[in-house]
């Protein structure tokens, strides 16, 4: 908990990174592993020696509101961002758009079977 790093600190810490404290919690939890109880149970409360529990409470709240706080800070951050882009892209787009879809027919010109050629584009593509 506090600053300097104990050999009991760096014990768990090698605990933890090893995956050992998920193997203690699984055989906590599993039924058919409850002949293991008492002795989770132990290595438990050797892992919390020395420590008080304000001072673990204390710490989870500190980072927890900190972490909170930076992440609405970037959350904010990329929603602002977000609108300055659909504004940016809103204005580049023409505010008015092309009434002239569909379909078209070129009278005076004929297609196949003596019949007007249809268009079927826009007349920015033709």
């Amino acid at each position: 908990v506090d600053g300097d790093a104990s050999v009991h600190d760096r014990v768990l810490w090698a605990l933890h990174i090893s995956g050992m404290d998920d193997l203690l919690k699984f055989l906590a939890s599993a039924q058919v592993e409850q002949q293991w109880a008492l002795h989770v149970l132990e290595i438990i409360s050797l892992m919390f020696r020395d420590q008080s529990p304000e001072e673990l409470a204390a710490l989870g709240q500190g980072t927890a509101g900190a972490e909170h706080g930076e992440d609405t800070r970037e959350l904010e951050t990329l929603r602002q961002r977000e609108l300055a882009e659909k504004r940016a892209r809103a204005l580049q787009r023409p505010s008015r758009h092309s009434r002239f879809g569909g379909s078209y027919v070129l009278q005076g010109l004929k297609s196949i079977g003596d019949r007007d050629v249809v268009f079927h584009k826009g007349l920015h593509n033709v």
